[in-house]
């Protein structure tokens, strides 16, 4: 019988982020021209750039992993997924008070599409008082 969960070590690098992302680094608000689009993709790039040299300078690659998005970063989960490393993506919505899927109902052929080895969600949970 299996166990359930990931018992090894895992230590992921996370960029997953998109509203905050675009907001804080970028002065964007609401939703991102292409041009705009295009650098923050290639931010997440330079950032994975340098995971690879983590790798490269030793960081096991049996442990470690990225957390990327598919609106931003959709060139670098392919990226990742084509040097065999861990993938993690998220499944919701970016920057909402409640869960919600990216995607809608169609969640499910977005993750099956990349095939990450984990899918992510962000769960806020705050009682209103």
């Amino acid at each position: 019988m299996l166990g359930l969960g990931y018992d090894a070590d895992l230590f992921i690098l996370a960029f997953d982020h998109r509203g905050s992302f675009a907001k804080t680094f970028f002065a964007i608000e609401g939703a991102p021209s292409p041009a705009d689009t295009q650098r923050i993709s290639d931010a997440k790039n330079v950032i994975f750039e340098g995971f690879l040299r983590a790798l490269d300078g030793g960081v096991d690659r049996a442990t470690a992993g990225v957390l990327v998005d598919e609106q931003f970063g959709a060139d670098v989960a392919h990226k990742a997924k084509g040097q065999e490393l861990i993938l993690a993506m998220p499944a919701e919505k970016s920057g909402q008070d409640e869960f919600d899927f990216e995607y809608g109902s169609e969640f499910a052929q977005h993750v099956e599409g990349f095939a990450p080895t984990f899918c992510k969600v962000l769960v806020r949970y705050k009682p209103r008082r």
